[in-house]
């Protein structure tokens, strides 16, 4: 499998995937109006794959120092667009395969030290590459992704002001992290997503470690495995108290 950062790949993987929903497009004769239609949107995104299969080392020198952070937050939006479009024409594989490709995105703004602004399809990606996966080193290959992912969006999301919304990517991104690394059987990779947890969403972790102890104690898992989430229940239970 290429590295999830490979853009040339997550190229080749778009050009796939549109075909479908551009065919869709066309038969479905939808009046768009004002809308930015898919075909504007694969034409852009295909102009941004331009972009980022080049060396940011051979980018033109007179370009503005966040042009590299503006490029990937641009081209996950317009990803996330083009999802939205998938989801509406009836194309949920296409859609699901455009948010992985977000993670692609991802990772290369994590490879070139770059914050992450647009969360949403990138965690819905995340998932679908987590939930497919069943090998411990992949999985936790996806959890240092999803960690290096919190530490790139902290600066925007780590406030987490829609405390109210299960929903919101944030916190779904914390607990699939944490979940990954469990699966993955990665004590060091829990202790860093349990830490996340209990920093950014206090009031939250208790209940994941305590449903996180009943499954380590009801499944197959190895020993270190079993006492960091055991520890990690402990420690959340006397905090409420």
């Amino acid at each position: 499998m290429p590295s999830l950062a490979d853009i040339a790949s997550a190229k080749a993987r778009f050009e796939q995937q549109v075909q479908p929903l551009l065919a869709r497009f066309a038969e479905s004769k939808i009046a768009t109006g004002e809308q930015v239609t898919p075909p504007q949107l694969v034409d852009a995104l295909r102009q941004l794959f331009v972009v980022l299969e080049r060396d940011t080392a051979e980018w033109d020198p007179s370009l503005p120092e966040d042009e590299a952070e503006r490029i990937g937050d641009l081209s996950i939006g317009l990803l996330m667009d083009l999802a939205t479009w998938a989801e509406r024409l009836g194309e949920r594989k296409t859609k699901a395969a455009l948010e992985v490709i977000s993670v692609s995105i991802a990772a290369w703004l994590v490879q070139e030290q770059q914050p992450i602004h647009t969360l949403d399809p990138i965690v819905n990606g995340l998932a679908i590459l987590a939930n497919a996966e069943a090998d411990p080193t992949a999985l936790a290959a996806l959890a240092r992704l999803m960690g290096a992912v919190v530490a790139a969006a902290e600066a925007d999301y780590a406030a987490d002001l829609e405390s109210n919304d299960p929903q919101r990517p944030w916190r779904i991104l914390l607990f699939n992290w944490g979940i990954t690394a469990t699966r993955a059987h990665a004590p060091e990779l829990m202790r860093q997503a349990f830490a996340a947890l209990q920093k950014f969403l206090p009031a939250d972790a208790p209940l994941f470690f305590q449903e996180g102890r009943q499954q380590v104690l009801q499944g197959e898992f190895p020993e270190e495995v079993r006492k960091v989430m055991l520890e990690a229940a402990a420690g959340s239970t006397h905090s409420l108290h």
